[in-house]
């Protein structure tokens, strides 16, 4: 019997997600098919609606609906969709957006036998509770404003995917597909969920969304801090203390330090170890240089303590980073 699998479809929802996560099993089922020589269908997947009517996507498309979500019941698997959201301060105006979405989510969602979900998909299934007093993650960028405004969920920052109860949750916007093969891995097997990445050459190891975030993305309102951002990148190659920057700025190293706290949670010297490691990650795709020198470049002295904080960060060795990274640019 074919397990039913639902595709929840909603306006401004990313095109690829939904595509993508269809192609997914489609594939699953075409393996299963060719290998199990199995009459039925591995999966049954449809794409439904709130109302049954079609769609548009983030990126303007149309999509066309299968039904609606009156054809959902308890013991079936949903995904629900990821959402645009460049950075956190678009978050607030979104929930807003996603009302009927969330609704329904907190009226059926727990009866469900698995809901599914990526990148900013994560705080449609916060707001409707689903994720109260468990773990979740989403995108590396929203990890912040997903911790700030639900802090009974400890979201993991380093995860591609978390199951916690009847929900699993993803990563940044491709996580999708990640996401999908761990669904297919529960109900198919690791073997076969193995078997699927390979064929459409996905990477199934990811472990850690760490080397991929930009450790300096942040978002401040406060020229001091900005200035301050900017003072930083032009000095990185040298070994400067608060002091420094402070008397760069006019101004008192506390009234420094509180003004990074209040725009950005983040002290300086936060910020100048992740703007660092992130010239580090430059050097290390673009240039053959040797990574003394780039420590160097990135003004520390101790490569060993320079080589302990890139790890920290990236969950890797540097060395390991150039090779994964080099490759791709």
């Amino acid at each position: 019997m074919s397990r039913r699998v639902f595709i929840l479809a909603v306006d401004g929802a990313m095109a690829g997600g939904l595509v993508g996560t269809r192609d997914l099993f489609m594939v699953a089922n075409m393996i299963a098919k060719n290998t199990a020589k199995s009459a039925a269908p591995l999966f049954d997947v449809r794409f439904v609606s709130l109302d049954g009517r079609s769609i548009e996507c983030a990126n303007g498309c149309r999509m066309d609906v299968d039904g609606s979500v009156e054809e959902v019941r308890s013991g079936d698997t949903l995904f629900s969709p990821g959402f645009m959201i460049p950075k956190a301060a678009s978050v607030s105006e979104n929930i807003l957006r996603w009302g009927e979405h969330v609704d329904w989510l907190r009226e059926y969602g727990r009866d469900l036998e698995l809901i599914a979900t990526n990148c900013s998909g994560s705080f449609a299934l916060a707001e409707a509770g689903l994720l109260e007093g468990g773990r979740a993650t989403t995108a590396w960028w929203l990890q912040s404003e997903m911790q700030r405004r639900y802090p009974t969920i400890q979201v993991d920052t380093d995860a591609i995917c978390v199951y916690s109860g009847n929900v699993l949750s993803g990563a940044g916007s491709s996580s999708f597909f990640d996401v999908g093969l761990s669904v297919i891995e529960k109900y198919a097997g690791k073997p076969f969920a193995r078997l699927l990445a390979k064929y459409m050459m996905l990477d199934s190891q990811r472990h850690t969304q760490a080397p991929y975030a930009i450790l300096s993305l942040f978002d401040s309102s406060d020229d001091l801090v900005n200035k301050s951002e900017q003072w930083i990148r032009s000095n990185l190659a040298r070994d400067f203390k608060i002091e420094d920057l402070a008397a760069s700025m006019a101004v008192s190293p506390r009234t420094l330090i509180r003004r990074f706290q209040s725009a950005i949670g983040e002290s300086p010297q936060g910020l100048t170890q992740k703007l660092r490691i992130e010239r580090s990650k430059i050097l290390l795709e673009t240039t053959q240089l040797r990574f003394s020198e780039i420590v160097q470049r990135c003004g520390y002295q101790d490569e060993s303590a320079f080589r302990r904080l890139f790890k920290r960060y990236c969950q890797m060795t540097p060395r390991e980073y150039r090779q994964r990274f080099v490759r791709a640019a």
